[in-house]
């Protein structure tokens, strides 16, 4: 049984197929643009748009691999594949919104107070970047501050991947109503791999396999109880969003 209703793995095909003309279309945009300064080309050419195409190499990918209308159980080399493709694309999505503050503050040259090149650990599109943020209008603050609980979410599982646990495609979930019969043979595996019994524990294995199911989501942290997160709407959320935030940004750029 498929995780996803049939309206909505509908919905999100449809829209994993808008992607790549997107970033053609951002493609276009910014190369076309004339720079002031050549360090915000280079952000522009050698840094979002390259993040870009990763970041629909890397959908397309994670779609091939386990395709939203899949209910059969992945294999282990299948979920390590979704997996790395998953955490490159959320390295690249953190890198795009760092690469659309890095031509921002090239093109308008911007500096700190006393006329020095700005940190770059001070450069960036979230609140704590208040150099940055306090220089773009007043419509772009306000929109960057609806965005704000996503930029908070996107730097947790970004600061995990990085620096504490990767991102992890659970192999199967139990649900509570069938837990205690799964445990139950567990047990009655234990029993028989201890009486050397591997043709009892096969079979009790694939009892058991048939009670659970695969769910398309990812998490980092057990212990730290982070948010489980279904990967193929949320892939596209997120490209749609750093399309959207490169799109107001040229009008910025322009204004």
């Amino acid at each position: 049984m498929n995780y996803f209703p049939e309206e909505e793995i509908k919905k999100i095909i449809t829209e994993y197929q808008t992607i790549s003309a997107k970033r053609v279309s951002l493609l276009e945009r910014y190369l076309e643009r004339q720079y002031q300064a050549a360090k915000a080309r280079e952000y522009a050419t050698h840094g979002f748009l390259r993040r870009l195409k990763t970041l629909v190499r890397c959908i397309k990918k994670v779609f091939e691999i386990l395709p939203p209308e899949r209910s059969s159980l992945p294999t282990k080399e299948e979920l390590v594949d979704a997996e790395i493709n998953i955490q490159a694309f959320v390295f690249n999505i953190f890198g795009c919104i760092d690469n659309l503050a890095w031509i921002w503050t090239e093109e308008k040259n911007l500096t700190t107070k006393d006329g020095m090149r700005i940190h770059h650990t001070k450069v960036g599109l979230g609140k704590d970047k208040k150099i940055i943020r306090n220089s773009f209008s007043a419509d772009f603050q306000l929109y960057l501050d609806t965005l704000q609980p996503w930029l908070e979410n996107l730097e947790n599982f970004r600061h995990a991947l990085a620096h504490r646990i990767p991102l992890y495609i659970p192999p199967y979930n139990i649900s509570p109503s069938k837990a205690a019969e799964y445990q139950a043979l567990e047990d009655r595996k234990s029993a028989a791999i201890k009486r050397l019994d591997l043709v009892e524990n096969e079979r009790l294995s694939v009892e058991q396999m048939s009670l659970v199911k695969f769910i398309p989501c990812m998490t980092h942290s057990f212990e730290e109880n982070s948010k489980i997160v279904v990967f193929h709407a949320q892939l596209l959320a997120d490209f749609n969003t750093i399309d959207e935030i490169g799109r107001k940004m040229l009008v910025e750029l322009d204004r």
